[in-house]
């Protein structure tokens, strides 16, 4: 399957007032994307609040792309398997399960390249039992999908999720993802916000009469990559949402400006270092 371009993080959201504003905030805008994982202690939520909010905007639970990513610390074909059929008990299904990272806590003297592809296994199962519609990863390096394809028996991931911001381009592994038909999601579009205060973003923003925000959540979108920021502010959410719905595009000559801030910035983990 393939993922809308835009939706909503949910990370840190985790009570029920904050994601029912966020949720109702966004949907009448056209975002049908809602990224959580294990990690985030709030699947449960999410699907309550789902469950309660879509009906009053006319939507049912096909309307929306649910996307999970199985904890750090179940990686491993038992532990892997049993806790993302307990994400799918919240869901009735989920659309795109990913593995959330390829290390895990604690891991010294593990066999890291078995327990990854015992937890591809176990996504392997459930994809085809119908359970999850949808298998990828998150934060792998070329190495590891290099050694994900080797063990593979349903095909390359459908989607790798990682940092993506004009501060960390990740042209190698997009490149690798365009070769093997991998859909590119990124996190933390915004860089923490930081980015909003760098003069060439605020110069395309006032030049287009928009905000910094939505320059640089556009600038992903043109890039072709699904992207997902995260606010637990309606009023940000609506401005963020709107960047993909206003009809205005950035030049490639703006493009190409943005382009100059990369230098492998990372404001999250740094799977490399694996």
């Amino acid at each position: 399957m393939r993922l809308p371009k835009y939706g909503i993080g949910t990370y840190k959201l985790e009570d029920t007032t904050t994601l029912r504003n966020v949720i109702n905030s966004v949907l009448p805008l056209g975002v049908r994307l809602c990224d959580t994982a294990q990690w985030y202690c709030n699947e449960g939520l999410i699907a309550e609040v789902l469950s309660s909010e879509l009906p009053k905007h006319g939507l049912t639970r096909e309307d929306v792309v649910v996307v999970s990513k199985v904890h750090p610390n179940n990686h491993g074909y038992e532990k892997a398997k049993e806790s993302t059929l307990e994400s799918v008990s919240h869901f009735q299904y989920v659309d795109m399960m990913l593995i959330h990272w390829p290390g895990m806590h604690h891991s010294e003297g593990v066999d890291m390249r078995s327990m990854r592809a015992g937890t591809w296994r176990a996504l392997e199962e459930l994809l085809r039992s119908g359970q999850v519609r949808g298998i990828g990863v998150s934060n792998y390096t070329v190495p590891h999908l290099t050694e994900l394809l080797k063990y593979t028996t349903t095909g390359p991931p459908s989607v790798l999720q990682s940092e993506f911001h004009p501060r960390c381009h990740q042209k190698e592994i997009r490149e690798f993802c365009d070769t093997h038909d991998v859909q590119f999601m990124g996190y933390t579009p915004l860089g923490r916000q930081d980015l909003f205060s760098k003069p060439i973003v605020r110069e395309i923003a006032e030049k287009y009469g928009i905000t910094p925000s939505q320059v640089l959540l556009k600038w992903g979108v043109q890039k072709g990559v699904v992207t997902i920021p995260r606010s637990s502010s309606p009023e940000r959410n609506i401005e963020n949402a709107t960047s993909w719905t206003d009809g205005v595009s950035l030049k490639q000559d703006d493009m190409d400006l943005l382009d100059k801030l990369n230098d492998n910035h990372r404001y999250c983990w740094n799977p490399n270092l694996l």
